[in-house]
Parts: C-alpha cells; sequence; structure tokens
C-alpha cells in the first residue's frame, strides 16, 4: 500500500523538476543528515535539509523526514500504530485550517514494503526565521520589537488553544520569529513541532498544561516577555485575566525561581 499527497499542483511541478515526485525516489536520496537519526526498537526517524530548484532556477529549501517502523498506537490502530510522521502531517493541517500559522506541508507519502512502514513528510524550510531559543538567547542585547513580539506569541498560543488543540511541548526552542529590525508589521512567528499535538474537550486542562510549561521552561524568556505573553493571552477572545487559571499562572510565575532576584 502507498500514499501520497502534494499541497499543491506547483509543488508536484517542483519536485518532479527535482526528480523527487515519487516516494521511491525521495526515499533513495543519498545525502547526510541535518541531524543525526533517531533510533529506537525496530526503526529509525532522520531528517535533511534539500535545496529544490524550479524551472526558472529559484531554490527552495526543504527539510525531508523519512522514518521506517517509527510509529505510536492509537485508539484505532492499538497494535501496529501508524507512522508519527502522518500524525505530525494531520496537525499540520488542523492547525493551518484553523489559521494557526505554523510550517508548511509539501507532501507526505506513507507505504509498507518488505512488513515495514516507511513514511516521508516534506515541509518547506523556516528561512529567515529563528527559534525564540536562539533569538533572545543574548538578553543584554536591546530588540526594539520584543514587546510586540510577545504579544504576537500570546495571541497565536491563545488562537491554537480556543480550537481546542493543546501543544504538548511548548517551549521557547518550538516557537519560531521573523521580523524587521525597523518594523514591527513585518514580524511573523510559527509554531513547529507538532508531533505531540491533541485535541482536547476541556479548555482549562488545555491552557494550564501549555501555558505552565513556557513558564517553567521557557529559557532564555524572561519575567517581562511571560508577563506580556500571558496578558495578551488573557485579552485575545474571551477576556480571562480575571480568571481563576491567570491567578494560578500569575502565581507560578511569580513564584519562579529562575525569576527571583538575589
Amino acid at each position: 500500500m502507498k500514499d501520497e499527497y502534494f499541497n499543491t499542483a506547483e509543488t508536484r511541478q517542483l519536485l518532479e523538476h527535482s526528480q523527487l515526485s515519487q516516494f521511491e525516489q525521495i526515499w533513495a536520496l543519498d545525502t547526510d543528515w541535518f541531524e543525526p537519526p533517531n533510533y529506537r526498537r525496530n526503526g529509525w526517524s532522520g531528517v535533511i535539509k534539500y535545496p529544490l530548484t524550479d524551472s526558472n532556477g529559484k531554490t527552495t529549501w526543504v527539510f525531508i523526514k523519512r522514518q521506517e517502523n517509527h510509529n505510536f498506537k492509537t485508539l484505532w490502530h492499538p497494535f501496529k500504530g501508524i507512522p508519527t510522521f502522518r500524525r505530525e502531517y494531520n496537525n499540520i493541517r488542523h492547525l493551518t485550517n484553523k489559521q494557526v500559522p505554523t510550517l508548511t506541508t509539501l507532501y507526505y507519502g506513507e507505504r509498507s514494503r518488505d512488513g515495514k512502514d516507511q513514511a516521508i513528510l516534506i515541509t518547506q524550510s523556516l528561512e529567515g526565521y529563528q527559534s525564540f531559543e536562539e533569538f533572545f538567547a543574548d538578553n543584554t542585547k536591546e530588540i526594539p520589537q520584543r514587546s510586540e513580539i510577545m504579544k504576537l506569541a500570546g495571541q497565536i498560543i491563545r488562537k491554537m488553544h480556543d480550537a481546542h488543540f493543546r501543544h504538548n511541548c511548548l517551549y521557547a526552542k518550538h516557537l519560531f520569529v521573523s521580523c524587521n529590525a525597523d518594523n514591527t508589521d513585518t514580524i511573523e512567528i510559527r509554531l513547529i513541532d507538532l508531533e505531540k499535538l491533541k485535541w482536547l474537550p476541556l479548555l482549562k486542562q488545555i491552557r494550564r498544561n501549555d501555558l505552565s510549561r513556557l513558564i517553567r521552561r521557557g529559557e532564555p524568556l524572561i519575567y517581562n516577555d511571560l508577563k506580556k505573553i500571558l496578558y495578551s493571552y488573557y485579552r485575545s477572545g474571551q477576556d480571562l485575566h480575571n480568571s481563576t487559571l491567570a491567578s494560578e499562572l500569575n502565581t507560578l510565575l511569580e513564584h519562579q525561581e529562575r525569576y527571583q532576584t538575589p
């Protein structure tokens, strides 16, 4: 069995021009890994960064993720499970449909070969973006757009939660930002690493889980950064700034040891 999905006809043409329009061609790519593959049990998962060139010579950088027998079990597939990339692909589509900015998926394919489940996910590289972890690494550096970045981050996280999706790994390294130093109107933020994204019915549980994790493990964000993210979050949509949840999160932030002055 083999299933393949292209996000647009233009993407198919781009991959065809690079001779990568078929699962077998992509799977057979022989190039250095972007990072060491992850091996577990009888499977593995790895990623490469690769340039696609169109008929006009324009280059688009993409990440090509390949995996074999790297599955997770679901209610409908309790024994064999399904490829983790299928979950990531579906989660990207879910957030995109809710206008939550995330990765752009170009291709997804999976097949069974010799009793092994193989999957490929291709996403467009976030060229010109940096993770919050990288962008704010030097907290002595003045960043004029810092407040606007935090405000937008709060709005985007709130939009994800209002759609009943919990990220489950909401750390600074999974928030990516692009901005022009002279123009706050050009700020863009993307949420990445959606393998554990999950739809849940209870909004309070979703909000508390993700936001408390960001507070506890938001390095290198500082106290004022997180205050601004929370302030923006509470006021994006139904006002939550007087809610029990807001009181709990604000107390957690106030008592985090890493924010206490000596």
